[in-house]
């Protein structure tokens, strides 16, 4: 079964950004994709499925690093002013 990710706003840091899913934040990371455009949906990694939480991991232009804690109950980021999840975690970024 394949779960989709959608990150809806990015409200810092400079495109492009590269986004990747980890196990933590400084663990093993698989790469997605590299994106100018939010919003920007695509598939969680397979190995990623059955793990009970995840880290979306954002590394923009300038090497900045963003990562987020997520569940694997929760697949979609909400609409905002922040890089926020379903679960009402927000995350802005500096």
């Amino acid at each position: 079964m394949s779960y989709q990710i959608t990150i809806n706003s990015i409200t810092s840091g400079t495109s492009p950004y590269d986004v990747w899913i980890c196990n933590s934040c400084s663990g093993t990371c698989v790469y997605v994709a590299t994106t100018n455009t939010v919003p920007y949906t695509f598939t969680l990694p397979t190995v990623y499925e059955t793990y009970p939480t995840y880290v979306v991991k954002i590394i923009d232009n300038n090497n900045c690093v963003f990562c987020e804690v997520a569940s694997t109950t929760y697949k979609q980021f909400e609409d905002g002013e922040y890089f926020e999840f379903q679960d009402g975690e927000e995350y802005q970024f500096e």
